[in-house]
């Protein structure tokens, strides 16, 4: 054992369990089968599901040694989980709980039904470190009337690996800043506490957030997790001192809240998907309002210099990108959106891709009847065919250095030019966003009743044949009347 303190602690927690059951032990391979409020001292290998009607499930005693649940399952009984602060998750009941100890491997278990489903307990002035927890179910703990319950609360760790774990439905109460409910709530606790990894986890259907980190998160990797349907975020790095640490590579998406949260500094973000989350948090019977952005880097006091790259955000209910204003010196490139808030990718207003597809794009234009005049040379009608890649080629194309006429008979005044079917000129570029825009701009000025009268404008998905289809149908349907008419008239005259 490491530390003196470990040792109290571990003592400690040894005599409140010998006073409420003569059967708690020290236990592991060699030592005695673990059960229940058992502490397990060597390594451990689970023969069999395990159910604990009150109390830890199994307490750590020892550094060094590994815990495999072979696929099994500890069940526990949450009961009050209403004393467990932030930095004491001791306070409810834990299905793996450990006071302290160092270079523990926690493997292949299901953990359910506990206040807290794995807790590492760590101190400011003595860190958990290079603990592992992989590939558990750890889910449905908590209570959903009291607590500050996660699927993994973590205080105090330093170069810990958490990865390839299933976090969800866990609950707790409260939706401020600290409160229960996360898949893994870290409370970082230090600036030198750092080097903790999160990788390859599937968070979903957590009361709060997915992954919630609070105090100062440094130098940290998340990456390739999935979060999604939580209630107030994603992946969030709530605290303002959450800075250095690369977030890449992670799916958060669908979640009620931001898909990823950025409370500090100097943070990549890179190479993320973050697609259609919503507004409102969804924690309790009276919702939050949350802005439902795709990543968000709000915070006036802590947000600054962070890099954006190569994520895909599209869909999000509020921004797909948002930082707090023009003095955060986010910056970034090649990342895909379609609405931004005081951000812009390198050399572009917006995002450098649009979420639009341009082939889907393309075909709506010209199905409404859009035409583009332009140049074989000029540099932005080079960047206008660029935008559409391949699918420029659907497009109603003009290139007015081989149909002079043409550009002169449509008043081309500028290039390049687009021209909407009412024959609107709307010289310039235009980015997919905005194409985007104009087409649904243009359906909604179109009514039925306009077709109906034979309008040459088109609503979306019309034919080339525009407002003269409901004309053709007029015409075809009289044509049918008159021949029912005739044949009665004859039937008559027999």
């Amino acid at each position: 054992m490491k530390k003196t303190v470990k040792g109290l602690i571990s003592i400690g927690i040894i005599i409140v369990f010998l006073a409420g059951s003569v059967s708690a032990k020290n236990c592991g391979d060699g030592i005695a089968p673990c059960d229940c409020g058992d502490t397990v001292v060597s390594n451990w290998t689970f023969t069999g599901d395990i159910t604990c009607p009150a109390g830890h499930g199994l307490i750590i005693g020892s550094d060094g040694i590994t815990i495999d649940g072979k696929g099994y399952t500890i069940t526990g009984s949450a009961q009050s989980c209403g004393y467990i602060t932030e930095t004491d998750p001791s306070q409810g009941y834990c299905g793996i709980y450990n006071p302290g100890y160092d270079n523990i491997v926690i493997i292949n278990l299901e953990v359910e039904m506990f206040c807290n489903g794995i807790a590492l307990h760590g101190t400011g002035s003595n860190p958990v470190v290079s603990n592992s927890i992989d590939n558990c179910n750890i889910h449905h703990n908590g209570n959903s009337t009291d607590g500050k319950s996660h699927g993994i609360h973590a205080c105090f760790v330093s170069e810990c690996i958490i990865s390839n774990n299933d976090l969800h439905h866990n609950t707790g109460i409260g939706d401020a800043c600290g409160d229960g409910g996360n898949g893994i709530f870290l409370y970082a606790g230090h600036e030198e506490y750092k080097g903790n990894i999160i990788t390859k986890n599937v968070f979903h259907e957590n009361r709060k957030g997915g992954f919630f980190a609070k105090m100062m998160l440094q130098h940290a990797e998340i990456t390739q997790n999935h979060a999604y349907a939580n209630g107030q975020g994603g992946i969030i790095l709530r605290c303002k001192k959450s800075s250095n640490n690369l977030i890449e590579n992670n799916n958060a998406s669908q979640n009620h809240g931001d898909g990823i949260f950025i409370g500090g500094k100097n943070n990549t973000i890179s190479k993320n998907i973050v697609e259609n989350n919503m507004a409102g948090f969804k924690i309790s019977s009276t919702d939050v309002v949350g802005d439902g952005d795709g990543i968000d880097m709000g915070r006036s006091d802590g947000s600054f210099g962070n890099k954006l790259h190569d994520n895909t955000v599209c869909g999000n209910e509020d921004m797909d990108i948002d930082t707090f204003g023009p003095d955060s010196g986010t910056i970034g490139n090649e990342n895909t959106c379609e609405t931004t808030d005081y951000y812009n990718d390198e050399d572009v207003t917006g995002c450098s891709y649009s979420c639009i597809d341009p082939e889907e794009l393309a075909r709506m234009l010209t199905s409404q009847g859009w035409m583009i005049y332009g140049t074989s040379g000029d540099e932005w009608c080079i960047k206008q065919k660029e935008v559409f890649g391949d699918a420029f080629r659907n497009l109603n194309y003009i290139n007015c250095d081989e149909n002079e006429e043409a550009c002169i008979n449509a008043n081309i005044k500028n290039i390049p030019c687009w021209i909407s079917p009412n024959k609107t000129h709307y010289p310039g570029y235009y980015d997919l966003n905005r194409l985007s825009e104009l087409t649904k701009e243009y359906h909604r000025a179109v009514s039925p009743s306009e077709n109906l009268h034979g309008s040459n404008q088109t609503s979306s998905g019309s034919n080339s044949l525009g407002g003269s289809v409901g004309c053709f149908e007029l015409i075809l349907t009289l044509i049918v009347i008159s021949i029912f008419l005739v044949g009665q008239k004859g039937k008559n005259n027999r």
